[in-house]
Formats: structure tokens, sequence, C-alpha cells
């Protein structure tokens, strides 16, 4: 991973191989980054993508593996108490131009992937689970 940064903005590119949400958990502690926002491009060589069921509360992952363009990935970086925290939702285009998405885990890159994160500038954000749905929510 290499990235520049200009006071305000990260870009980022990841190399085939790397693992997104590890690679940009690194560098949110390297960096010390307390919010941001986050949108991308690129290909993937494999992501575990799920979808979050309210009448269970449970997100149901499924694993795809194979090369993909990353249509596109977006989301934000708040805090679980002193742990960071992505949440991340992207598209994705197989060979055939047919398109999966969802909530993303993880994802492997392929070729490159080329992230812009965001900063922002208010209060730290943060996160608190929400009992009736089960999610933690930004506390705005």
């Amino acid at each position: 991973m290499t990235f520049q940064y200009d006071g305000n903005n990260y870009l980022v590119r990841l190399e085939k191989g790397e693992k997104l949400v590890e690679s940009l958990l690194a560098l949110v502690k390297q960096e010390n980054i307390s919010s941001c926002w986050l949108n991308a491009v690129g290909g993937a060589l494999s992501v575990a993508i799920g979808f979050y069921h309210l009448d269970t509360k449970e997100y149901e992952y499924t694993s795809v593996n194979e090369l993909m363009e990353i249509t596109g990935l977006q989301g934000n970086l708040a805090w679980d108490g002193a742990e960071p925290m992505l949440h991340i939702h992207g598209t994705f285009s197989r060979p055939d131009l047919s398109v999966i998405g969802g909530h993303v885990k993880e994802l492997v890159v392929g070729g490159t992937c080329e992230a812009l994160l965001s900063k922002w500038n208010g209060a730290k954000l943060t996160r608190t689970v929400n009992d009736a749905i089960g999610l933690k929510l930004l506390d705005l």
C-alpha cells in the first residue's frame, strides 16, 4: 500500500493481493485518522460480502472467489470504543457484466484498488449499538 496526504484527504493505492479492510485499518492507526469517508474503484480477486437481515439482526455473508471489477466502494470510518470500525458497501462486476453487491467484510485486491479517504473535520465519529435494529449506528 502506498498513499499521499494533502492535508485533508488520503489517496491510497493498494496492490494485488493486499487485503482492503486490513490495510485501511492499519493506515488509520498509523496516521491517527479520527474519522473519514471512503470511495474506491479497482479490481478484486475475492470478496466477502453480506446482507443484513433486519428480522434476525444478523449478517448473511457469502465469499466470492473470482476476478471482478470494483465498480464502487463507499463507506466511512468511526470508532467502537478504542477500535476503528470501517463500514463499507460495494458493488462488483463479473466478467459477464452481472453485478453483485453488499456489505464488505473483506476484499483481496486484484490488479489495484484506488481509494480516497476524506477526513471528517467534525468531532470524532463513534458508534453505539441500537438494540431495535441490532447494528452499531453513528452517534450524531
